[in-house]
């Protein structure tokens, strides 16, 4: 992302900001509540146009008018507040949005097939007939995950993910993040919370009104320097 500015009216959320995501990284992103992290994010998913500024993936210049377009860049969002249906099952909730024409729309066996090797391969453990509002919030968050693995992403942005789970779903959750990222992914982890910037991350990079302050390795910083950079 380079020199991204985002506005709302007077409101100016993101300020010529500049971001960069490596291949096979987890890289955070943290700041205070209306740092612009998520702002940010959505422009790079397509929620938001920015007034100003490039998005280039993989030396590429792109623009991304919508979150189909991300997808079909390789960028999947899992949002805080979850995008289900909760009458459907987990199986059409996954499928739901494919284009008609898609052959794994179409076949729901074959849908189910790969929804099951998805689940095992990273750990992503959930009952594809159950429907979405007999689930936990930690099962509901795996849904949107293994949505965005349908889809073939390979770039996974994650908003505050742990602000809803348990402490042994943030344990679960950390080790599926790395998992992914073993298999080939790279995660962008929005998060406010100190602990999970440093214990996660390969490196962050720190958001305070709408600007960037500072992108660090992890292992070269630490709890302290970073609440400083935050406030």
């Amino acid at each position: 992302l380079v020199d991204i500015t985002k506005t709302f009216g007077d409101v100016v959320a993101d300020d010529r900001v500049n971001f960069e995501l490596l291949p096979g990284e987890i890289h955070g992103l943290l700041g205070e509540n209306g740092a612009g992290k998520t702002t940010l994010m959505n422009v790079l998913y397509g929620l938001h146009q920015p007034d100003s500024g490039q998005i280039i993936i993989n030396g590429q210049p792109q623009v991304v008018p919508s979150p189909h377009a991300a997808i079909q860049l390789g960028i999947g969002m899992v949002h805080q507040h979850f995008m289900q249906v909760p009458t459907m099952t987990v199986i059409d909730n996954v499928i739901l949005g494919l284009k008609a024409g898609s052959p794994l729309k179409l076949d729901r066996a074959g849908a189910r097939k790969r929804l099951l090797e998805l689940s095992d391969l990273y750990g992503l453990h959930v009952d594809p007939d159950a429907f979405i509002w007999q689930l936990t919030i930690g099962d509901r968050q795996r849904v949107e995950i293994l949505k965005a693995l349908y889809r073939d992403v390979n770039i996974l942005i994650l908003d505050e993910p742990t602000s809803v789970l348990t402490p042994q779903e943030t344990v679960d959750l950390f080790h599926t993040v790395r998992k992914l990222v073993d298999a080939g992914l790279s995660v962008i982890f929005i998060t406010h919370k100190l602990e999970e910037a440093t214990s996660i991350t390969n490196r962050v990079t720190v958001m305070r009104d709408g600007r960037v302050v500072a992108t660090r390795e992890t292992r070269d910083t630490n709890k302290p320097e970073l609440a400083r950079l935050m406030v």
